[in-house]
């Protein structure tokens, strides 16, 4: 019986160190999710000439990932979590300030450092994730990973509207995402999640949203040089992403589901 005993105490003492997952997928494709959302609300800034209402945004975005961040260094288990907890977390330290560092509304300018770290570092700390095959996998991932997907072709796409140069004074080439190849990936993305979630009503109604939504801004992503309409990029995603999150919320429940409104 003691020896019984005994083994049970060290299996639950070796547990975590042998691999146990308490990170989720869920939990770390809302981060990256929020990874895009500081970049492209940083260059959203940008855009507007250092406007109030997107000052806010960005302090938004920010407090997003932090508690994100918050809660995975929370429940990270194990050595190879916590390796990973510790790498987005120096990186996410240094894309903070960066991200708190736009001076447009002051100076009219942000220093062209400042953009290369909220450039480079979100794409370094998505592969870091990437390369993570720990976490627990849930009912819903292939639909947050199409949120960060579309926050990241869309914080590209203010990267370029927000610099004369065409973004490419501010970063090198590393994680740059060509739009020819974006847009058909996002598109393959969104069939295969309509697919997979045919069966749920709710997430299906969001989905389809989102695909009527995605066609106003579809030729603007295609054609992104010709004539930047930032705002309505802008707009139409922050609409995509909270559709497909409520719908993750509400997918489960026995309220009434909404509609998610008309296109705006």
């Amino acid at each position: 019986m003691r020896k019984r005993l005994l083994g049970c105490l060290i299996a639950m003492v070796l547990l975590p160190m042998q691999g146990f997952a308490s990170i989720s997928n869920a939990e770390l494709e809302d981060f990256e999710l929020a990874l895009w959302k500081v970049r492209a609300d940083f260059h959203m800034l940008t855009v507007m000439v250092g406007s109030k209402t997107y000052i806010s945004n960005l302090d938004d975005a920010i407090a997003q990932a932090q508690s994100g961040m918050a809660a995975l260094r929370s429940n990270a288990e194990g050595s190879e979590e916590r390796a990973l907890i510790n790498d987005l977390d120096k990186n996410w330290g240094i894309l903070k300030a960066a991200a708190q560092g736009n001076t447009m509304a002051e100076q009219g300018f942000t220093n062209a450092y400042t953009i290369q770290d909220v450039n480079e570092l979100p794409t370094e700390m998505s592969l870091r994730i990437e390369s993570f095959n720990g976490a627990t996998e849930g009912q819903y991932d292939d639909i947050r990973e199409l949120s960060a997907y579309l926050q990241r072709m869309t914080s590209e796409y203010l990267n370029i509207a927000a610099d004369p140069a065409g973004g490419m004074a501010s970063g090198s080439d590393e994680g740059r995402i060509e739009f020819k190849d974006a847009v058909p990936e996002f598109e393959r993305m969104l069939a295969a999640a309509k697919k997979n979630h045919a069966n749920d009503e709710a997430i299906s109604r969001a989905l389809n949203q989102v695909g009527v939504k995605w066609m106003f801004i579809r030729e603007s992503m295609v054609k992104f040089y010709e004539n930047a309409v930032s705002y309505l990029i802008y707009r139409y995603t922050n609409q995509m992403v909270d559709t497909m999150s409520q719908a993750i919320s509400l997918a489960s429940t026995d309220v009434e589901k909404p509609s998610f409104g008309p296109v705006e």
